[in-house]
């Protein structure tokens, strides 16, 4: 009941003269402050209340991924005043797709908003680390070094710095793929190195970083670079040459060459530094041993490339070894 009616009431029931007539006023009072309590409670009743956002849609395509590859949120949200994503992506339209691409699993949050209330959907992204292919191998090395006759007699060969030298095999003279003089530079101050620093060299060197180049750069080219950029390093270091049978080979042999070096600390090591097609980390030791297997273990191993390499095939026979 308004405040100014009921004043007016109450002042009238209080100078009434008759008891009747109070009690009647005092009745009316009664019952119009229980009409206009019951109009109040009516009319909070059928306020009308809005509905909640709906969330009809929310979902990753696809929801697990690998690391470095991407994939997207799709969503599709009615009702709503506001709608934000978390993780930096902020206020979005009612309905759209985005591309994300997280590093380690992680949990994606969509909030909508409106006057009746807020609503919350979630999804999870697995995130799974990167499949690690297997570096392709090198092709198995052609006859890199010539072993036919190369009908140039020693004597007739370009003359050699002091500390030059040509290699030989049965009278000719080894040349590379692209038929160069294979030519052995020797530092006079060139020593055995330990192991440990005959590795720091190894890590160090970029001959590994040529690609191999049928015709033009070979395993033949590969051992002479690193026994010169040894012994200009002050490591004492020998080229190697040999013959090897492949399974699977009916007849014949291939060749191939290397380097070893005698280290203060581990004895006589062979080191095989040729390369793949592509240039890669490619120093492996490898144990020479005629009838053995020629079997090689990277010294360094990089992700994605294996630690044990397959033969090449049986050592048929060692045909130079040379400081």
């Amino acid at each position: 009941m308004p405040r100014g009616l009921r004043g007016v009431i109450l002042n009238f029931v209080s100078n009434a003269a008759g008891s009747k007539i109070k009690y009647i006023l005092i009745f009316s009072l009664a019952v119009l402050s229980a009409l206009t309590a019951c109009t109040n409670i009516q009319t909070a009743l059928v306020r009308p209340v809005a509905p909640r956002p709906a969330v009809v849609v929310f979902r990753a395509e696809p929801s697990k991924m690998e690391r470095g590859t991407a994939t997207r949120l799709h969503w599709e949200v009615t009702g709503a005043e506001s709608i934000i994503l978390d993780h930096g992506i902020g206020r979005v339209e009612g309905s759209g797709s985005i591309e994300i691409s997280p590093s380690d699993i992680t949990a994606y949050n969509l909030t909508a908003v409106n006057s009746g209330g807020t609503v919350v959907s979630s999804v999870i992204i697995n995130v799974t680390p990167p499949v690690v292919k297997p570096a392709s191998l090198p092709p198995a090395p052609p006859p890199s070094v010539d072993r036919t006759p190369s009908n140039v007699p020693a004597s007739s060969l370009p003359k050699l710095k002091d500390n030059e030298a040509y290699v030989f095999y049965q009278g000719a003279v080894m040349v590379g793929a692209d038929n160069h003089y294979i030519v052995l530079r020797n530092s006079p101050v060139a020593k055995n190195p330990a192991w440990a620093d005959l590795k720091a060299f190894l890590k160090a060197d970029q001959t590994d970083r040529q690609a191999y180049v049928t015709g033009k750069f070979t395993c033949g080219d590969f051992a002479e670079l690193l026994h010169n950029d040894a012994e200009a390093a002050g490591i004492r270091a020998a080229i190697v040459a040999i013959e090897l049978k492949p399974a699977g080979l009916a007849e014949g042999v291939i060749y191939h060459s290397l380097n070893a070096f005698e280290t203060t600390d581990h004895g006589l090591m062979y080191i095989d530094d040729t390369s793949s097609a592509q240039g890669y980390y490619a120093d492996r030791e490898v144990n020479v041993v005629v009838g053995g297997d020629y079997a090689a273990v990277s010294i360094f191993p990089q992700p994605g490339q294996m630690q044990n390499w397959p033969s090449m095939g049986k050592i048929e026979a060692v045909d130079v070894f040379q400081w």
